[in-house]
């Protein structure tokens, strides 16, 4: 039905407007009183599926609402189509993304080669938002193009999406948790084996030093010699276990110094050649990052000395005002990196996994760059604010 044409002007710039205008009226009236213009049994059948349908979806012509199923209107907690029609697509949507909506529906109806949906937010009657997913098809509605947008309702989904997110945020708080509890504990033992144990067995050798004096038997000086000999390296063991379960050089140094001294460790116990570069000498960070930082870089060492086979070792510190990074490199035989992924993950790669979810509980990224036969660098990178850097 064309409304007006016998009083519009020969102008033909404000003909095509008064058209335009007629265009849109037409759509919007044959929606309020479909009496206005006989559907065809085709148009019948296709608005009694879509009315029928378990999505939203609303037809706009020249963005213009032209109409709407039932879904969407409950969707939306509106009584009648007449609360939609005549209205522009994009105040479906929640205001702040209107204009990125726009951009993405131009996208998907003229970039794209196949449907492929997007996710987004309506705006209700009440004020309230919806999370929706969104498909747009090019389509053409009685006789001129429109656009058909069909709308799922995936509440639900992001209730559970943001439940999982929240999950796994906890998980990694208490893997945090747990290594900063793991490493009071730590640092209580080694004080006990330090204080006591360590303390006794040095008694126990002084003592022992002043009997060695007075003896002179050499059958029992012999034997009270191969004791002191027990005696000391009880005194090693116990320092060294006492450094391997909390060094104090962490905890009064620093990890910037700490790194250097796992390091050099490193290089004794395995004779593999290290070099340590570092752009401070002290950086003071919160206990839980040099805590995390300082068993993360000792999880790493551990995998060289157990996998990599390499024989010269890297490890750089640079300190920025906002980040501290810690990169590892070994000249190894690397590995394939796809193994990391979690459907091919490996009981292996746990510690890796591991010290991932506590680098990103910090907010920083942990990144693997290996190739068979090529070495592999292990970077970890924290936000931290760091003044005068």
């Amino acid at each position: 039905m064309t409304i007006g044409i016998a009083q519009v002007p020969k102008d033909l710039s404000f003909q095509a407007v008064n058209r335009n205008m007629e265009v849109r009226t037409t759509f919007i009236e044959a929606q309020h009183d479909k009496g206005n213009r006989k559907l065809t049994e085709g148009e019948e059948n296709y608005h009694r599926i879509i009315d029928l349908a378990r999505e939203g979806i609303a037809i706009h012509v020249d963005e213009k609402i032209v109409y709407v199923n039932h879904k969407l209107i409950e969707m939306l907690g509106f009584k009648n189509a007449s609360d939609l029609l005549g209205h522009e697509a994009s105040e479906l949507i929640e205001p702040t993304r209107r204009e990125i909506s726009k951009e993405l529906e131009t996208t998907m109806l003229n970039e794209s080669e196949e449907l492929f949906s997007i996710e987004d937010v309506y705006e209700c009657k009440d004020g309230s938002f919806l999370p929706v997913e969104v498909s747009a098809i090019p389509i053409h509605y009685q006789g001129l193009p429109a656009v058909q947008l069909i709308a799922r309702d995936i509440s639900e989904r992001k209730k559970v999406e943001a439940e999982i997110w929240e999950y796994q945020n906890m998980l990694k708080r208490l893997s945090s948790d747990l290594i900063l509890a793991e490493e009071a504990q730590r640092r209580n033992l080694a004080i006990v084996l330090h204080d006591h144990l360590g303390q006794s067995l040095a008694m126990a050798k002084i003592k022992m030093a002043g009997v060695l004096n007075s003896v002179a038997d050499e059958e029992l000086l012999e034997n009270l010699k191969a004791i002191e000999k027990d005696i000391s390296d009880a005194v090693k063991q116990t320092r060294s276990i006492t450094y391997e379960l909390s060094p104090p050089v962490l905890h009064e140094l620093g990890l910037v110094v700490a790194l250097e001294w796992r390091l050099e460790k490193f290089s004794e116990e395995t004779g593999i050649k290290t070099s340590y570069e570092h752009n401070a000498d002290a950086v003071e960070l919160r206990n839980e990052q040099e805590v995390i930082l300082f068993r993360s870089v000792d999880e790493i060492l551990k995998n060289i000395i157990k996998h990599a086979e390499a024989n010269i070792v890297l490890i750089t510190a640079q300190a920025t005002r906002y980040a501290f990074m810690v990169k590892i490199q070994d000249n190894g035989s690397g590995f394939d990196t796809t193994i990391l992924k979690p459907q091919q993950r490996k009981t292996g790669s746990f510690g890796l996994f591991s010290i991932k979810e506590r680098i990103e509980y910090l907010g920083g990224v942990l990144d693997i760059q290996s190739e068979i036969g090529n070495g592999t660098t292990v970077t970890l990178n924290v936000p931290v604010s760091l003044e005068g850097i």
